[in-house]
């Protein structure tokens, strides 16, 4: 169940949502013992895989990246992880110029400062599956991650961020 409600009064506007939630696990882009470096982690919504593949591809090009780990667990939604150290003004130009970024996602990244993906499962949804990897160069998967416990919507509900590529 979800409900949205927007209250009006002259020039000022009040907005809101009610909906179910969940506890779900997640990691974060920040580097454990780093000031400024960050994985790159992508929240995409709204395209098909080979869509998604493209999107990142240009991306994994454009910025020299490494491997991208793309995951799912419901249709037309994809979770990428590439192990790449990069600066958060940089991870930000990077986010940018993807395609089919998740507003959302990016929104809380620039709000605290660092990404956070999913890792435990859904209610009523399979488990993540790795479902495509684009290969560039390895990268070794960190041992060690900043995890973190919150809480989000049980429906699924993104908004896309369109670059200007």
């Amino acid at each position: 169940m979800r409900i949205n409600f927007r209250l009006k009064l002259k020039t000022l506007t009040l907005f809101g949502m009610l909906a179910k939630t969940q506890k779900v696990e997640g990691i974060t882009s920040k580097i454990i013992g780093e000031k400024d470096l960050h994985y790159v982690f992508w929240d995409l919504e709204e395209c098909s895989l080979n869509d998604c593949k493209f999107a990142l591809k240009f991306v994994q090009d454009f910025h020299a990246l490494g491997d991208i780990y793309i995951t799912s667990d419901f249709p037309r939604s994809f979770r990428a992880w590439c192990f790449d150290k990069v600066s958060f003004k940089n991870y930000l130009r990077i986010l940018l110029d993807t395609e089919y970024l998740d507003y959302n996602f990016f929104y809380w990244t620039v709000y605290k400062g660092k990404s956070t993906l999913r890792i435990s499962q859904k209610k009523n949804r399979p488990k993540q599956k790795i479902v495509s990897v684009l290969r560039s160069f390895e990268l070794p998967i960190p041992e060690r991650f900043e995890t973190v416990k919150y809480e989000t919507g049980t429906e699924k509900k993104g908004i896309l961020l369109q670059p200007k590529v």
